[in-house]
């Protein structure tokens, strides 16, 4: 028996999808969260993939290089697995990391504040015991390094197992430098979700805060649209939050 869905059936879980993350989106902005005004204080940006930190975190990033706050940006893989018909595959690496600095550049990052862990992408949830400890090693030095005072991470329940990954292995990096910070949750996945199969809980979305980042919003549209090796793969409407005059965090 053939199971798959016809393109019909398809356009209409899209659009269904669309339409509930927007409302969840819209719900948060208005009943669930605390107005967050963007500090002065230095931070350190965590993201699985070379776009999380600019279509989660572009406006706040954008915002603090606009003041002359310390920002470092740190990728954990190498973005091998996002890979367009048109990029061949020894190339998508490094086209990856340019598209990166170039987008870092339109928010304000210098070349010199951001890294490049380049683990596996797709891997990070299977790290072998050893392998983890050594990336957790790396992360933690890092940490004592720039003494960030906010950290910026996925979600922990971000429904992709990258960017789950993470958040735990920062939060493990985080305990072993013995710096204190104030943590920030940015969700990228999971508000993604189907009204017909939707299991997201409040207590997920307990402790959201809303960012204003109305200077910064069209430096985070230029930014976003750097990433050209992405944006067109990713399912129709599902940058619309993105790109709105603010931005989510769970503070814990």
């Amino acid at each position: 028996m053939n199971n798959k869905k016809s393109p019909f059936r398809r356009l209409i879980g899209s659009k269904l999808r669309q339409i509930y993350s927007g409302i969840l989106f819209q719900s948060i902005l208005r009943f669930r969260s605390r107005p967050l005004a963007v500090s002065e204080k230095s931070a350190m940006v965590f993201a699985p993939h070379q776009d999380d930190e600019t279509i989660a975190c572009g406006g706040t990033i954008a915002l603090k290089c606009a003041r002359e706050i310390p920002v470092q940006v740190v990728f954990l893989t190498d973005g091998r697995i996002g890979r367009p018909d048109w990029i061949k595959d020894e190339d998508i690496i490094d086209y990856r990391q340019q598209e990166a600095i170039k987008a870092l550049e339109i928010l304000g990052v210098a070349p010199a504040s951001i890294r490049f862990l380049k683990r596996s992408d797709g891997t990070l949830m299977q790290l072998s015991d050893t392998s983890r400890q050594q990336l957790i090693t790396e992360l933690a030095q890092m940490i004592q390094a720039f003494r960030p005072a906010e950290v910026y991470v996925p979600h922990k329940h971000d429904r992709h197992l990258d960017h789950e990954a993470t958040y735990n292995l920062v939060q493990a990096a985080i305990a072993v430098s013995g710096v204190q910070v104030e943590l920030f949750q940015y969700p990228v996945w999971i508000l993604w979700q189907s009204p017909m199969n939707s299991n997201l809980k409040l207590t997920e979305i307990s402790g959201s805060h809303r960012v204003f980042i109305g200077e910064a919003h069209e430096r985070k549209n230029r930014a976003i649209a750097v990433y050209k090796s992405q944006i067109n793969s990713l399912p129709q409407g599902f940058l619309n939050r993105f790109r709105s005059n603010y931005e989510i965090f769970i503070k814990t």
